[in-house]
């Protein structure tokens, strides 16, 4: 009987989840250089950050809104997060090539279009599922940040989009300061 007892022990164990943050749903680190980089996007190894610095203002009409932002690519060491079941901590490579995203806002309705690579801007349906290759998470938490860094405070705050889920969570928010 106490054998039986151990294997199921054994085997609770091991399907239960690991409660480390960091190895579950967050193993990359939230910002870079002192907070001037913020992470948008992670999957893969790989992470999207935003450059909190390099945010332009282009049409200020309350509530209206235009602001480029670059994004820049980060690549983490594979060898470390197998070590250690995360990124945080560990080398990190950010490529010199950076993406300068663009984005409207309509403050009053909580609307967002993108400028995509063909010039053409694009609205961002929130009340949509979007996949990763649709520009999930990158679109709208790059657009946050982007006007964080202008005006310092929310856009989307707590507004639900698809699924009754929040746009973007609170979490990206204590990232930011807000």
């Amino acid at each position: 009987m106490k054998k039986v007892v151990w294997v199921v022990v054994a085997v609770i164990y091991l399907l239960l989840p690991n409660t480390s943050a960091a190895a579950w749903g967050r193993p990359y680190p939230g910002t870079l250089y002192n907070g001037a980089y913020v992470l948008v996007s992670g999957r893969m190894g790989g992470g999207q950050y935003v450059d909190m610095s390099s945010r332009v203002v282009e049409i200020y009409n309350p509530p209206h809104y235009q602001i480029a932002i670059n994004v820049v690519g980060v690549e983490f060491s594979e060898d470390y997060y197998r070590a250690h079941g995360t990124y945080i901590g560990g080398p990190y490579k950010v490529h010199s090539d950076q993406r300068l995203m663009k984005f409207r806002y309509d403050y009053d309705t909580k609307a967002i279009w993108v400028l995509g690579s063909a010039g053409v801007w694009k609205y961002w349906d929130i009340y949509q599922v979007h996949s990763v290759a649709d520009g999930h998470p990158l679109i709208p938490y790059s657009a946050e940040a982007a006007f964080a860094a202008a005006y310092n405070m929310r856009f989307f705050g707590s507004t639900t989009g698809y699924g009754g889920d929040r746009v973007i969570s609170e979490d990206f928010y204590r990232t930011l300061g807000l």
